[in-house]
């Protein structure tokens, strides 16, 4: 939800501008920062009521360069600029003029959102279930050096859960007992 309704910023529009008062008394009136009555009405002249409306935008590289060249070569301010093209915060602006300064063209490229792409799945280290095994007649050493390697871990492995199983029934029966 919006911190202030469209209705709201068109009473405070309306105020300011239709019935001559300015914009701190208007902002008195209000409960509401002089700096805020003042952007409204400069979003209002510019774009009428859609200036006033909450939206969510995402702005090319290209149009953060022709924003930031325009304000320089023009002399505006921030609030000036917001208020011609249609920026909903001087913030993002102040974030572009910085991040222009720093790093170029290239900080201001969009930034990726979201989660990061997953992992690339690796192949398993053994062969799968559907395919048979050489037999050890046609192996190599080394396959079959893997082959006896892969086989002592499976081993080793149901040994393993066998006993841990085995470990879990015992422990049940001193329970019960």
């Amino acid at each position: 939800m919006a911190k202030y309704s469209l209705a709201f910023k068109l009473c405070g529009v309306r105020h300011r501008e239709h019935d001559g008062f300015g914009s701190r008394t208007t902002a008195t009136h209000f409960g509401i920062d002089h700096g805020t009555v003042d952007k409204w009405c400069a979003a209002y002249r510019a774009h009428g009521e859609d200036g006033l409306r909450k939206r969510y935008r995402r702005y090319s590289s290209a149009f953060k360069a022709a924003v930031l060249h325009r304000m320089t070569s023009e002399g505006w301010s921030t609030r000036q600029t917001c208020a011609i093209f249609d920026i909903p915060a001087q913030r993002t602006l102040q974030q572009w003029q910085r991040a222009f300064a720093q790093g170029g063209m290239a900080a201001l490229e969009p930034k990726r959102r979201g989660r990061p792409p997953k992992m690339a799945k690796h192949k398993p280290h053994s062969p799968p279930l559907t395919q048979r095994p050489k037999a050890p007649e046609n192996m190599t050493t080394d396959e079959l050096h893997e082959r006896l390697a892969y086989l002592e871990a499976e081993n080793a492995y149901l040994k393993k859960l066998k006993a841990l199983a085995q470990e879990k029934r015992s422990a049940e029966k001193k329970k019960r007992g």
